[in-house]
């Protein structure tokens, strides 16, 4: 397992410790009720690409459709998806729509009494992102360069960190999108530029010549929810998420959905 798989299953113990330990998440009977049923309901709120939306054909699409399938043929039962806001994700399980949520969806510690968290299958946090020939190896040594942030993001907050503890501190540059703090890297305005690991990963695997420094700047997790009671579905659809991450299955996924043309 490389570094970043190991890093995304450290977070994945952090979210155990905040379900309150490990002995609650066998507890339920989801499990058995989805293979009964013969369908993994996933709620789903399509209006986020690369990760679900609507194509042409008036179909839901992504990643997240492409991991939900996926998931389902390892339980060998079909998948059914039930669209919904992202407000209403967590409407869907409580009122028996939906058996998860599959979503892009950050772990929301203040519902962890109520809903069951799988582990990580995609860090969306910010990353640092610096030209392959760059001497900036890690966070530590960003100080003297400049460095492009999206204004007012979580990136840019921790950098803003970063005036205080590097010597000499480093000079920001704020910018607008992602896109524009990539385009001051690769055209040589700026030494790197901070930006979301969805922003970094597609311009990288679309030939951009970047290099991503570890570690994150800001962890920004996305995991698959439940009820509390269907805590044993979680468990299941964990242990087949590591094996989709071991084999480079979501490698795969990555490259597809990152690579599409919007």
């Amino acid at each position: 397992m490389d570094k970043q798989h190991r890093r995304w299953w450290m977070l994945f113990l952090l979210v155990v410790l905040m379900l309150g330990g490990c002995d609650a998440v066998h507890h339920g009977e989801g499990l058995e009720r989805v293979r009964k049923q013969g369908v993994l309901r996933v709620a789903v709120d399509p209006s986020f690409p690369p990760f679900e939306s609507i194509d042409g054909s008036n179909q839901i699409v992504g990643l997240d459709i492409d991991l939900a399938t996926l998931l389902a043929e390892q339980l060998g039962v079909e998948v059914q998806f039930v669209p919904t806001t992202y407000d209403g994700l967590y409407d869907a399980l409580t009122t028996g729509r939906a058996d998860v949520i599959i979503s892009a969806l950050y772990p929301d510690p203040e519902r962890t009494q109520d809903f069951a968290f799988s582990s990580p299958y995609f860090n969306a946090g910010y990353v640092l992102v610096v030209p392959p020939d760059s001497p900036i190896r890690n966070l530590d040594e960003v100080g003297g360069h400049t460095i492009a942030v999206v204004l007012n993001t979580a990136g840019h907050m921790e950098a803003l960190r970063w005036l205080s503890i590097s010597e000499p501190p480093p000079q920001l540059i704020t910018v607008e999108t992602d896109e524009a703090a990539l385009a001051m890297v690769l055209n040589g305005e700026s030494d790197g530029a901070v930006v979301s690991n969805l922003a970094a990963l597609t311009a990288e695997m679309r030939g951009a010549p970047l290099r991503t420094v570890e570690p994150f700047v800001e962890d920004e997790i996305y995991v698959i929810a439940a009820r509390r009671e269907d805590a044993d579905l979680i468990a299941v659809l964990s242990e087949q998420l590591q094996a989709l991450t071991e084999n480079g299955t979501m490698d795969r996924l990555m490259q597809r959905w990152f690579t599409a043309s919007p």
